[in-house]
């Protein structure tokens, strides 16, 4: 009677191949816990889990970008789903300073504008994960500018500072939207660096054209708790005293 020879590490990965999620999670490694800071921010959370399309609006300090960041990675990690990709988008508008021509290729271009999302990925996941992820297309850069003709699918597209976007940009991120995909798009209205009237921007357009549609969720964080620095919610009082 032959034993029956104990499969090696290479027959192994041979009879079970290495899938995008498997290496997505060997990088990761470990899932974030849900810990929300406040009644807010798991309603955010929850709204940007069943719909496809989630638009919000709301003030610095409330963690409107922290949370779709945290959905993104928790959506990517889970095994359940053919999301395979995060894909971040923001308008290349500068707050009120012109930096001139930057050095570099597109991405290297893009850098400046997509740090913040960087930043928080860095928070969740740790640098080095989120370089690895990087490095093998998990998570993507795109310009705004050229998206038209591209198609969507089995990705996160984070889509942050939408106030700064028209809605002829916002129309075009939109029917971008492919099949298995998740689009979240946030932004705060009354920061933009593109419009004296907020009306005007691409994130009010969409926000009073898809109220009530199916697979749309809209989230205002107008009345949502400061969760950073308490100053922050002090500086917003006044800054809205000299508008009123």
């Amino acid at each position: 009677m032959t034993r029956k020879k104990p499969l090696s590490q290479n027959d192994e990965s041979e009879a079970k191949p290495f899938s995008k999620k498997d290496y997505i999670n060997s990088v990761i490694k470990k899932k974030q816990k849900n810990k929300f800071l406040s009644p807010h921010q798991e309603e955010y959370y929850n709204i940007l889990k069943e719909n496809q399309i989630t638009v919000c609006s709301g003030p610095a300090g409330v963690g409107k970008s922290f949370i779709a960041m945290k959905a993104a990675v928790d959506l990517l990690m889970d095994v359940n789903n053919s999301y395979e990709k995060i894909i971040i988008v923001r308008p290349a508008v500068e707050a009120e300073e012109k930096l001139g021509s930057l050095p570099g290729n597109l991405e290297e271009k893009l850098d400046p504008y997509i740090f913040p999302s960087y930043y928080l990925l860095n928070k969740i996941i740790g640098k080095d994960a989120r370089e690895k992820l990087k490095e093998a297309e998990v998570i993507e850069v795109f310009a705004l500018a050229y998206m038209r003709g591209m198609n969507i699918d089995n990705s996160i597209l984070i889509f942050e500072e939408a106030q700064n976007s028209t809605p002829n940009q916002m129309k075009l991120l939109l029917t971008r939207i492919g099949f298995n995909s998740k689009f979240f798009i946030s932004g705060d209205l009354e920061q933009t660096d593109r419009y004296k009237d907020k009306k005007q921007s691409g994130l009010y357009d969409a926000l009073q054209r898809f109220q009530g549609v199916n697979d749309i969720g809209i989230y205002d964080f107008r009345n949502a708790k400061n969760v950073r620095n308490p100053l922050i919610g002090k500086i917003l009082e006044k800054y809205d005293e000299n508008r009123n």
